[in-house]
């Protein structure tokens, strides 16, 4: 009996002991602020989204908070004003023009290859059902130095070499403005992002002109990417790779999942979408679109930007040098 009692102390004691230990201490997590165009699209919304739900930014030891900004030029200002870290999907012919004019950014990572992800679409009474119907005539893009400007001039091109009338590029802002500008009449086409709008598509309400994967010239060309301020680079590599790493694993669980991701694009966007649609809109996502590396048709992307005014001349393959660094891309 007097073992027993004796043992059965020294468990309390141990177990008193064990409570009055400091406890370990939880692992800091590193704040990271990223500047996003759209906070409801499958690239640029709902991956940070699932990162959250999912945990992948947690575990891999980030804090992460999205500021959403108009895009092109508007995701250049935010990051080089300090107020972001990391600016997500901006249109390549802005950040080589502000690289040029002696800003000081680096592109981190490719975001976005092709234009799969947007379509155009006019007004479901007008006549304007197919690229050429749109020679001559007003089609919108958000900002300049887009994804979606570098689309319109691209298409305008097209349009031209075909003999017709060059459509006129209209800068109309953000999604919702641009649906808003096409109903009053400001514009003929107007621009969008799978899924946004496919439910007026479906509805009658809306039509679509012409898809993203029509504009020949881009289907090889690297239209998005994702950059940072060079010193910040500098100092925080380790963040970047994490950042990407994570980025990357959540891009993997989004297309291998589809079926959950898109619950979650529903209730995260709310959108006005059934289930079967945003699975066929996470389609519009290929592996090859939205992979992080390489950085494709950089030619391309200089001859446009010298023939549209966004750089005053090629970047040298130095410039480009100092530009792109994706060492950091898992």
């Amino acid at each position: 009996m007097k073992r027993f009692v004796t043992l059965s102390l020294t468990g309390v004691t141990l177990l008193s002991l064990v409570a009055l230990l400091p406890a370990a201490p939880v692992a800091a997590q590193t704040k990271l602020v990223v500047a996003s165009p759209h906070a409801v699209l499958f690239d640029t919304g709902l991956i940070f989204a699932v990162a959250k739900e999912k945990g992948f930014f947690k575990e891999a030891g980030l804090d992460v908070d999205t500021v959403i900004v108009a895009g092109g030029g508007e995701n250049v200002q935010a990051l080089v004003s300090g107020s972001v870290q990391i600016a997500l999907a901006t249109g390549t012919f802005a950040v080589m023009s502000a690289f040029q004019k002696g800003a000081p950014v680096k592109i981190i990572a490719a975001e976005m290859t092709g234009v799969s992800d947007l379509y155009w679409y006019s007004q479901a009474n007008s006549p304007y059902k197919k690229l050429e119907d749109l020679a001559g005539k007003r089609v919108a893009f958000s900002n300049p130095g887009s994804s979606s400007h570098m689309a319109v001039l691209a298409m305008v091109d097209q349009v031209k070499a075909k003999g017709l009338p060059a459509p006129q590029p209209v800068s109309l802002g953000r999604m919702p403005d641009v649906f808003t500008a096409i109903k009053t009449g400001q514009a003929e086409a107007g621009f969008a992002a799978v899924p946004l709008f496919l439910d007026r598509v479906d509805s009658g309400e809306i039509q679509i002109a012409f898809k993203g994967e029509e504009i020949e010239k881009l289907k090889d060309v690297t239209v998005r990417v994702t950059f940072a301020q060079r010193e910040w680079v500098d100092k925080n590599a380790e963040t970047v790779r994490t950042f990407l790493r994570a980025y990357k694993k959540t891009q993997d669980f989004m297309l291998a999942n589809r079926q959950e991701t898109a619950r979650i694009w529903i209730r995260h966007g709310k959108l006005k979408i059934s289930e079967a649609t945003a699975v066929k809109a996470i389609g519009f996502y290929t592996p090859e679109a939205i992979a992080l590396k390489p950085i494709k048709g950089l030619a391309t992307t200089m001859e446009d930007g010298v023939k549209f005014k966004f750089l005053s001349k090629p970047l040298t393959q130095d410039d480009l040098d100092r530009l792109i660094d994706l060492r950091y891309v898992p």
